[in-house]
């Protein structure tokens, strides 16, 4: 089996991988939005150059920056163009990163993971020909993930490129969608089905995310088990306590420890927390945001609540105007896109909810809030993403849902995605939500391989998703992007002749409803 060719709607300088590749142009020049990232990286210009990539940095748990020149001295380049720039970058980094030992990588991915953007689109030679191009390079792409063996990760900027590629990629797959996502002999078979079913959800804005700290651990942030044990040890608890402390809830364990630090500062016991301060800077530190979450933020969905503290899933929504607004803290305007943080972000420590009384407040400080999030949960379709079933997080979300829904039967029915089949927990939950593994057959949980083995078949779920959920067209009234109208060329020819023929309209409800339509379509001067 070999790679896969993931799409996301993101920013490719902040997307965990093992390498990426910043395009520049025959003269070495780095674009202003691209300098500032190789710059931190120890950016200097090659002695040689050339249309191959050139490796310009490595550091242990980042990505390996390539350059590569697709510089074109035309607007019109065919894909061709940068072909050579492409496959050069996959061989090279993937022979390069052979010699990268697993802990030196940001996670241990079962397969080599790249990242490109849509090279050659902005000021690289095809910014009149992005139909040529994103096709092309959807093509390339693909056939080099199972060729090489690898991962590739393919990052639009904004809407209108993102819609672009998954049209691309279409056009490149055809109507075989079971086999361009090749998952593991021991995935469960309905996943087709059931990435339709979200989809479906999806398409008619009526899915909200729940996301749990499973998400983030694909970028190598610590485990509760982890960070609480060296909080511990940096709080004074000694080699007999910290045994004795482990066995406690995770929210008494941090009681204890917020205590203890509390009073070897000498502050009051409801004033500053350095124990809350030291948590968040820990899970501050890591900066790109994984695939998974660069995946749940492409799709077409305006509602999600999370538990977690980081705020990498934010970063993955801030994407050329976009944004989201992150609730109770922040709720600006931001296309009707929200983020509930229901304990708390490392934006703001002292309200992250991480002792036993800081979970007993929540029902008053949330409770509002809350009311109008249950409101939406009866008429959406739930997805829970990063939660294991045992989770004391998990079971106290759910159990808000059963309050909201308050014994109706005719409701939508959530979805939690596990990495594995567990018979017990699905039919503990069976009154309440369906429970879709990855791995069904022959898991073993207590081995890191096989959680990053599952891990990334949830990562090519999400991605099937993604791509069944697309029906934005901003691209198809665009000049540039015309040769992505393969099969439906009459159509964009008699939607053109709309858009002439406006111009000679008078103003009115009915024509700003067309121009609006057309607009949508990627129109310009209507």
């Amino acid at each position: 089996m070999g790679g896969h060719l993931f799409i996301i709607n993101g920013d490719l300088t902040k997307v965990a991988c093992d390498a990426l590749l910043i395009p520049t142009d025959s003269g070495c020049k780095i674009e202003d939005h691209w300098l500032g990232f190789v710059e931190s990286r120890g950016y200097a210009k090659p002695d040689s150059w050339k249309l191959d990539d050139v490796f310009l940095s490595a550091s242990d748990k980042t990505p390996h920056i390539w350059l590569g020149n697709i510089g074109q001295p035309t607007s019109s380049a065919d894909f061709e163009a940068f072909a050579p720039t492409a496959r050069a970058f996959i061989s090279q980094a993937k022979a390069q990163l052979a010699g990268v030992n697993d802990d030196k990588r940001i996670y241990s991915w079962p397969k080599k993971r790249l990242a490109v953007n849509v090279v050659g689109s902005g000021a690289g030679g095809s910014v009149g020909m992005k139909g040529n191009l994103t096709l092309g390079l959807v093509q390339t792409l693909t056939e080099s993930a199972t060729t090489h063996d690898v991962d590739i990760v393919l990052v639009t900027w904004g809407e209108k490129a993102y819609a672009a590629a998954q049209r691309a990629r279409r056009q490149v797959i055809g109507a075989e969608v079971a086999n361009a996502w090749q998952f593991d002999s021991r995935t469960n078979s309905g996943l087709l089905r059931e990435a339709q079913t979200l989809a479906e959800a999806a398409k008619k804005s009526h899915l909200v995310l729940f996301i749990g700290a499973g998400v983030s651990t694909g970028v190598g942030l610590p485990t509760w088990d982890r960070l609480l044990s060296e909080a511990a040890n940096e709080a004074g608890f000694d080699s007999k306590q910290i045994p004795l402390l482990a066995k406690q809830d995770l929210r008494d364990q941090a009681t204890l420890i917020d205590r203890r630090m509390r009073a070897l500062n000498g502050g009051p016991i409801d004033g500053y927390s350095r124990f809350k301060a030291d948590i968040a800077a820990k899970l501050s530190a890591t900066q790109p945001y994984s695939l998974a979450h660069g995946l749940l933020a492409s799709l077409p969905s305006k509602e999600a609540v999370t538990t977690n503290f980081d705020v990498l899933f934010e970063q993955a929504c801030k994407i050329a105007n976009a944004d989201i607004a992150v609730l109770p803290e922040n709720p600006r305007a931001t296309d009707d896109r929200w983020l509930l943080k229901l304990h708390g972000s490392v934006d703001d420590p002292d309200r992250m909810v991480l002792t036993r009384s800081d979970y007993l407040e929540m029902p008053r400080r949330y409770g509002a809030l809350m009311g109008l999030v249950q409101g939406l949960l009866m008429l959406r379709k739930m997805v829970f993403i990063g939660y294991a079933l045992s989770d004391e997080d998990f079971h106290e979300l759910v159990d808000e849902v059963r309050a909201a829904r308050a014994g109706a039967t005719d409701i939508v029915r959530g979805t939690v995605l596990s990495l594995t089949e567990d018979p017990l927990h699905k039919q503990l939950w069976d009154t309440d939500l369906d429970v879709v593994p990855m791995i069904v057959d022959g898991f073993n949980k207590d081995d890191p391989e096989e959680i990053a083995l599952a891990s990334r078949e949830l990562d090519l779920f999400l991605d099937l998703v993604g791509y069944l959920s697309t029906t934005s067209a901003s691209f198809f009234l665009d000049d540039t992007y015309s040769d992505l109208a393969a099969g439906e060329k009459d159509l964009r020819d008699s939607l053109i002749k709309l858009r002439a023929s406006m111009q000679t309209f008078e103003p009115g409800p009915v024509a700003g409803l067309v121009d609006e339509f057309l607009k949508n379509l990627g129109a310009t001067g209507v």
